[in-house]
């Protein structure tokens, strides 16, 4: 254990650093109790948390439960919220569901209410386990305490009705009558959004249910609603329908370009990308044309889930139609994309040099931020990213990566984080290699719970990372 590294130093964030490092939980116990020897250092939230967090990961939540009863006189307040989140996780990883939610009541032992935050960790663990525990979960514990819930709360279960294959718990009524219990989440909803639309089209898409995908469709427009990945329809709901490909006009409704667009979407989504395909297909023996949204949402559900040769086939198909890109860079960008993700990036910047002829001051600012950023020149680098943003334009991926990479060099966390939030908030998901650079950045700084909620945070959205990551945080 390398203690040089701090003997004249107590903050309890380099200690808490000292703590991650550890290769077993006895080695971080025993580098917490050295540190408690130091003179005038008295540990904190940080500390325990990062001990916790070790315990957890080696399911020794013995020890946990003594760290928390001895927190109040140890350092003079209770657990705070993220101590509770990262048992909660620790627990969910460990498959303990029961204890899971007696984490609610532990919290309340210590004088404090269950945040928000909290009440939704727990539920997120347990709609990965079992649904009907995860909405007993909600009724009794969240409700039951006076607490509604938000978005986020009811994206959970949503993704959990999905996850389960209860799609049909959803929407049908029992066949023995039982209303109560047939009773929809969405109903429970007073206002569902355009997301818990989106992702029960995509769910029924999953199960190759594609009547089911249009009747909701159509419940969603009679709500007022539309879903994001809908360019504007409306179809009319059918009971007659064979499939959502057969009728005479009479018995039912023939498919249009919108309909066929959001059923490619939605098996784009759950990675269905034979039966996108397929859809594609069947559009051009059905007599109806493609258009840019077709090409556009098939090409990023091809590239974003590594179908790399089919994205450039319909990539291809599209620049030789008369629709045509017409100078949109959204498929080209999905195509880059997509050799990012592949970590194909000397083939990523190839292709983006090929994009100049079709699109050149795009490419020439984009180009000059990653020769910046790899010169260290990284405040001219912002002033070029800041002229895109001015005019309106969209990031690439390879422009954020490198401006992410740059940042977490010259130690601007903040500008790295918040372009990490916005490249996600796009679609884009990070190489492990950038992820570590932020979190090796993080820890350098001595801000070690950022880091480690930074991996919590990358882990729920299902980013890929690998052992230098934790190795790291």
């Amino acid at each position: 254990m390398h203690f040089i590294l701090i003997i004249s130093c107590s903050i309890p964030t380099h200690i808490a650093y000292l703590i991650l490092d550890q290769k077993s939980f006895s080695q971080a116990l025993q580098t917490f109790k050295w540190a408690s020897k130091l003179p005038n250092f008295t540990h904190s939230q940080s500390t325990y948390r990062a001990l916790i967090h070790k315990l957890c990961a080696f399911r020794r939540f013995d020890i946990v439960k003594e760290l928390l009863q001895e927190m109040p006189n140890a350092i003079g307040s209770p657990p705070d919220e993220d101590i509770f989140i990262t048992i909660v996780r620790g627990l969910g990883r460990a498959r303990m569901v029961k204890r899971v939610i007696k984490v609610v009541d532990l919290v309340t032992q210590f004088g404090k209410k269950p945040s928000m935050r909290i009440f939704n960790s727990v539920l997120d663990v347990l709609v990965k386990e079992d649904i009907d525990l995860a909405r007993e979960f909600y009724r009794k514990k969240m409700m039951g305490s006076g607490v509604e819930g938000d978005e986020y709360t009811f994206g959970i279960l949503m993704k959990g009705l999905c996850l389960t294959n209860r799609i049909g718990d959803g929407f049908n009524c029992c066949k023995n009558g039982k209303v109560g219990r047939a009773r929809s989440l969405m109903n429970e909803m007073e206002e569902p959004n355009d997301v818990t639309f989106n992702i029960l089209i995509s769910a029924y898409c999953k199960e190759e249910n594609l009547v089911q995908a249009l009747v909701l469709l159509e419940k969603c427009f009679n709500l007022g609603s539309v879903p994001d990945v809908v360019t504007g329809t409306k179809i009319r709901e059918s009971e007659s329908w064979a499939s959502p490909f057969e009728g005479d006009g009479e018995e039912g409704c023939f498919p249009n370009v919108d309909t066929y667009n959001i059923l490619i979407s939605g098996c784009c989504e759950y990675e269905m990308l034979d039966l996108a395909l397929d859809l594609f297909n069947e559009m051009k023996t059905d007599g109806i044309n493609w258009n840019f949204v077709t090409y556009d949402t098939l090409i990023k559900g091809l590239c974003s889930g590594g179908r790399m040769e089919d994205g450039f086939k319909i990539l291809e198909i599209m620049e030789e139609s008369k629709e045509g890109p017409r100078g949109r860079l959204s498929p080209y960008d999905s195509v880059l994309y997509g050799l990012y993700k592949g970590n194909q990036l000397d083939e990523a910047l190839t292709f983006l040099i090929q994009m100049e002829k079709l699109f050149p001051r795009a490419v020439d600012r984009s180009l000059r931020i990653v020769c910046l950023c790899e010169e260290g020149a990284i405040e001219d680098a912002k002033k070029v990213f800041g002229q895109i943003l001015g005019e309106g334009g969209v990031p690439n991926v390879l422009v954020y990566d490198h401006l992410i990479h740059g940042f977490c060099e010259v130690g601007y966390m903040r500008e790295a984080f918040e372009l990490m939030n916005e490249m996600v908030g796009r679609g884009y998901y990070l190489l492990a290699p950038t992820f570590n650079a932020l979190i090796s950045g993080f820890c350098w700084q001595g801000k070690v719970s950022s880091a480690l909620k930074l991996i919590d945070d990358m882990v729920v959205r299902g980013c890929n990372l690998d052992i230098g990551s934790y190795n790291l945080g």
